[in-house]
């Protein structure tokens, strides 16, 4: 039986390792040459046999607390892999805490970058309203689909910011000429989303002029800049929809609608009503965070608003909304489809239910062309009456 020593082992434990197969390699003298040519040795046998037994005496003298050690180790084992656990279980906590923590920082700067760029429009002179008005209806303005930062040309139409602003200043114009016609003293003003390009998809990149940061911040101050003016003639009340398709922030990943309250919407339409909040005149009306809708009255008529994007079938709107929202309504608001119509739906007592379809300010792209179906830039005015609802509805074309 050939013996070597193995690698790192002691004297003692190469001893206690061959005597303990004394039985094998033969006499005692015999475990006394292997272990003095391992060794370098030339000790008598009875000095390892001695030791063995030594060795055997303290280990059968001690099995039993050998032996406890041994379960007490084994305890320690398990509690160490329990600790190993909680400790990977900390560490994922922590990284889905931390996600959150910068997505709320992220947000946090953002607000504070665009908070940079608020200021608080100064209110006009405004014109005398002690008048007795002559007319009795109400009138509600469409600001749809203005797309602000995009730059293309289409067949018919041609767009770009400063052809937005022009847009506006035309807008101003003719409304104060609808204004002093109708001898109003306030106006209804409904902003039905899509105010920026946005970046739903790679070729916004090549549409876009500028950064949407800074479409956000100058579309929110030429509306804001728009109802200010407006409010010198009359009283204004101004409904906006936070949230619709374009506004949207759709990070890596993410499918349309998927984080559908992820919206930079919502920053314009609270930059507005921070704005405007030294203007008595102008009324700010958000819907509740979270809510795609924003429903009123119209004298005693229920009235939706909203983008339309999540629409599947915008002629049957008024129905599904007032399935699914336990409230019958005579009249939705819709923009989106950069055209106006006018879809009835239905009656009631005094008035047709309807869906109206507000058009675009951008008016037709490249993409319309496609499809033909292309839409002049404009905005509309629709005029309801107490007993008949909706009965007028005037078209000012911006280009």
């Amino acid at each position: 039986m050939i013996i070597t020593r193995n690698v790192g082992e002691t004297d003692d434990q190469l001893i206690y390792r061959v005597c303990s197969v004394k039985d094998t390699i033969g006499t005692w003298n015999d475990v006394a040459d292997v272990l003095n040519e391992l060794l370098g040795k030339s000790y008598d046998e009875s000095v390892y046999r001695k030791k063995y037994q030594s060795f055997t005496n303290i280990f059968n003298a001690n099995q039993e607390k050998f032996v406890t050690d041994k379960a007490q180790l084994e305890d320690i084992e398990i509690q160490k892999e329990l600790l190993r656990k909680e400790r990977i279980k900390l560490q994922t906590a922590n990284v889905e805490r931390n996600r959150i923590d910068r997505h709320e920082a992220r947000q946090e700067l953002w607000y504070e970058q665009v908070g940079q760029y608020i200021r608080t429009l100064e209110p006009p002179k405004f014109e005398n309203l002690n008048y007795i008005p002559t007319n009795d209806k109400i009138y509600v303005q469409s600001l749809a689909d203005i797309h602000y930062g995009a730059n293309f040309v289409s067949a018919n139409n041609e767009y770009s910011r400063q052809i937005a602003v022009a847009r506006f200043s035309l807008l101003k114009a003719k409304t104060i000429n609808f204004i002093k016609e109708k001898n109003l003293r306030e106006l209804y003003i409904i902003d039905l989303g899509d105010e920026i390009q946005g970046i739903l998809r790679a070729n916004d990149l090549s549409i876009n002029d500028t950064a949407v940061v800074k479409s956000v911040v100058e579309v929110a101050d030429l509306i804001s800049q728009y109802l200010n003016d407006l409010s010198k003639y009359c009283k204004i009340k101004f409904y906006d929809i936070l949230y619709a398709n374009h506004s949207q922030t759709r990070f890596l990943g993410t499918k349309a609608n998927e984080m559908m309250f992820e919206d930079l919407g919502y920053i314009i339409g609270h930059y507005i009503k921070t704005s405007l909040k030294a203007n008595d005149r102008v009324e700010i009306i958000l819907p509740k965070d979270n809510d795609l809708y924003l429903d009123f009255k119209i004298f005693d008529y229920n009235i939706i608003a909203l983008h339309g994007h999540q629409i599947k079938n915008v002629e049957n709107v008024l129905k599904d909304l007032s399935m699914q929202r336990r409230k019958l309504y005579d009249y939705a608001l819709v923009g989106h489809y950069h055209s106006n119509s006018t879809i009835q739906s239905g009656e009631s007592y005094c008035n047709d239910c309807e869906v109206l379809v507000a058009p675009s300010i951008c008016g037709s792209d490249p993409y319309a062309d496609s499809i033909f179906k292309g839409s002049k830039p404009s905005s509309v005015i629709w005029g309801f009456e107490e007993l008949g609802g909706h009965t007028e509805t005037y078209k000012m074309i911006l280009a």
